[in-house]
């Protein structure tokens, strides 16, 4: 029984392995324009807005920084047009 969870774990080791590999950021992943304009809106001053971009590109932060919207964005941009994949939190 040793030796057949031995050549398992040998034959699943290169999956393992290639599971681990990150994927570059892809260049043509952008934003439409209200949501781009919330995430500029909502970027912190310490951090710089290519780093910004590229981070909230990611699924993992979409999804954990909720980004504020206020009555005055929601006057401004389109509320419909914004991108489901983030969180929103109306403030004041």
């Amino acid at each position: 029984m040793s030796a057949r969870a031995f050549l398992l774990a040998l034959l699943l080791s290169p999956l393992l392995a290639l599971a681990q590999v990150q994927t570059p950021p892809s260049a043509t992943a952008s934003f439409n324009g209200p949501t781009l304009a919330v995430l500029l809106a909502n970027r912190p001053a310490h951090i710089e807005q290519a780093q910004w971009l590229a981070m909230m590109e990611k699924p993992v932060n979409s999804s954990l920084y909720p980004l504020r919207l206020t009555q005055a964005t929601l006057d401004t941009l389109n509320g419909s047009a914004l991108d489901r994949r983030f969180n929103y939190i109306m403030g004041r």
